[in-house]
């Protein structure tokens, strides 16, 4: 994942992905309906640190009915991050 100077990401050459580049910007207003799209992350690290440190926040954590973590961006976005296999 790459950053610029501002408040876009994008994701470059991630391996299986349909396009070449992916941009995230963001956007004046809230989040007001479910998410259009649904993200699954595989973590590089054996937990979401790095995406908490990152301003992601865990919703709910890996337990007896799930193995991975149900998180959210900080525009309420939710995605799943499951550890590295």
């Amino acid at each position: 994942m790459e950053t610029g100077g501002g408040a876009a990401a994008s994701v470059v050459g991630a391996a299986g992905f349909p396009w070449e580049y992916w941009v995230f910007d963001s956007v004046p207003e809230r989040k007001t309906v479910k998410n259009r799209m649904h993200w699954d992350v595989t973590l590089t690290a054996p937990d979401p640190s790095d995406l908490v440190a990152a301003g992601a926040q865990v919703l709910r954590e890996p337990d007896a009915d799930i193995s991975w973590w149900i998180m959210t961006d900080p525009g309420g976005n939710e995605f799943c991050a499951f550890a590295p296999r």
